[in-house]
């Protein structure tokens, strides 16, 4: 999927997927939520001590 196509199903411009896929910029949750609803995608978020903050999106049927 490219930057632009992204952009038109999250609702978002292709200048901000750019930042975003840079690390220029943190996103919210809820930005995070329009881009795995573009995906149809589950949002998972893991914060373990010492190991940090993991972010992924799955298939919408594998979340629990």
């Amino acid at each position: 999927m490219t930057q632009t196509q992204l952009a038109e199903l999250s609702g978002l411009t292709q200048a901000a997927i750019s930042r975003l896929e840079h690390g220029k910029c943190m996103p919210t949750f809820a930005l995070l939520e329009r881009i795995a609803g573009a995906f149809g995608s589950a949002l998972l978020v893991s914060v373990e001590p010492g190991r940090g903050v993991t972010v992924a999106f799955t298939d919408s049927g594998e979340a629990a």
